[in-house]
């Protein structure tokens, strides 16, 4: 308009179009090393492992890749079952088995690739949890940390989706080598209620009182297209008061059923509500000090 006017005529950006910049801004931020988000809820049904891939889709189209999905779950996790297939049916338990491949100097990144299961334009790669129906407890404390390691040395961003035992060693070790805690739930009560609880768990046994209004995000999400349940308001209130962002994030069928994601039937107005939560999980990292990563601060 501003060329076929010869300059009379100057448009200038919405305040839609400003926020949306904006938000691909703080997504797209470069961080000092690389950063682990922690995806939390102790109740099932809280849009947990829904968040990390919406999130591991986010951040891996706007950031060009560099982005894994963990799913640390010391049982059958259900991140493999809604990533999209791999040509291979490993995961934590056979990359835990070939561990010391990636420890010499001439391991490569793209080994990694016959343990991880690649999203395709979605553009993270995800690390599915043991799958065998009979096992439980392969993952614990100290096999986190190493899986943890290896990944921050080839990724950019760590996301892990968690299992529901907080007294699970794996559990404390996730939310000791957390950047960023995320608090996942919906605007039901009971799924909101189990999340302040952990909360408060978190902040007297593991990382301190008040560290979520440093380090923490939620993200309420609604359960359905009605809603039901607490008021959406005073759920984010609740939790913009222990951490240092809440975001709502709206129901889109296409994420109901637990099936796999098919990332392109996804509303575009989703997308969207996901660039601006990934923006508050960016910008709240990006505030920590300077120089000093969360771990080495505690």
């Amino acid at each position: 308009m501003h060329r076929w006017t010869g300059g009379r005529v100057s448009p200038v950006p919405s305040a839609a179009e400003r926020g949306w910049a904006g938000a691909l801004r703080a997504v797209q931020v470069t961080f000092a090393g690389p950063r682990t988000i922690v995806f939390v809820n102790p109740k099932g049904g809280a849009a947990t492992t829904t968040s990390v891939l919406m999130a591991g889709r986010t951040f891996g189209v706007h950031r060009g890749g560099g982005v894994v999905a963990f799913d640390s779950n010391e049982t059958r996790g259900t991140l493999g079952e809604r990533a999209l297939p791999a040509g291979h049916a490993n995961t934590v338990r056979e990359l835990l088995a070939h561990l010391d491949l990636f420890e010499r100097p001439a391991a490569r990144l793209g080994d990694l690739a016959a343990f991880t299961r690649g999203q395709g334009p979605a553009h993270f790669d995800v690390l599915a949890s043991d799958e065998r129906p009979t096992a439980a407890g392969q993952l614990d404390g100290d096999a986190f940390d190493r899986l943890h390691e290896l990944l921050r040395r080839y990724y950019q961003l760590v996301l892990v989706d968690t299992g529901n035992n907080l007294r699970a060693s794996n559990w404390l070790a996730a939310a000791r080598q957390a950047d960023l805690i995320a608090v996942t739930t919906t605007v039901s009560e009971d799924t909101a209620s189990a999340a302040l609880w952990m909360a408060d768990t978190l902040e007297r046994d593991v990382l301190g009182a008040g560290a979520l209004k440093q380090r923490g995000v939620a993200l309420v999400s609604e359960p359905g297209p009605a809603g039901g349940g607490v008021p959406r308001e005073a759920v984010l209130g609740a939790f913009s008061e222990r951490c240092a962002a809440a975001v709502r994030v709206p129901h889109d069928p296409a994420l109901a059923g637990g099936g796999p994601v098919d990332h392109s039937r996804i509303r575009p107005s989703t997308h969207t509500a996901w660039l601006y939560a990934c923006a508050a999980l960016a910008s709240t990292l990006s505030a920590l000090p300077e120089g000093r990563s969360v771990r080495a601060s505690r």
